[in-house]
């Protein structure tokens, strides 16, 4: 059985937060303590609001899909992490998937994500779920400062 096949995909809770933070540096980079405080400060809150989506494996979490809502109304995909142990084993994609899923149901027509330009495998795996590139847009005080927009349209 591959570790994929094994997947139990549900909404994060508070006692997972341990696992979230440990799967990769997302939590550990070396930006300013406002934004580290910040950070966790948020994932509490998407926690608390089911906007993360976990993946696990005999008990462990092994990936997250962490979403919000532009302009309150557009689904977005802010995060998708898994466990480096864990990749290119269709982890991502169920996440995606159970996502997807859910987004249909509740009747939205849409979902956007981004990923940095030069994240090619990123990029790959959009396309591979049916994202179309629908633009980006540059930071000046950020690196790397050029992040892609992706949308991909949901048959209802």
């Amino acid at each position: 059985m591959t570790k994929s096949t094994s997947l139990l995909i549900t909404y994060c809770k508070l006692s997972d937060l341990p696992e979230i933070i440990k799967i990769d540096d997302f939590f550990d980079d070396q930006t300013d303590k406002i934004y580290k405080s910040n950070k966790k400060q948020s994932l509490l809150n998407a926690i608390k609001n089911q906007k993360i989506i976990v993946a696990r494996c005999n008990g462990k979490i092994t990936g997250y899909l962490w979403f919000e809502f532009l302009w309150s109304y557009i689904p977005f995909i802010s995060l998708i992490r898994v466990k480096k142990s864990y990749q290119r084993t269709g982890t991502g994609k169920k996440l995606f998937v159970f996502f997807e899923k859910k987004m249909i149901k509740m009747k939205y027509d849409r979902i956007l994500s981004s990923t940095e330009e030069a994240n090619e495998i990123s990029i790959k795996f959009h396309k591979s779920l049916g994202f179309k590139k629908c633009g980006y847009f540059k930071l000046s005080k950020w690196i790397p400062n050029k992040e892609l927009f992706y949308e991909k349209t949901l048959d209802n």
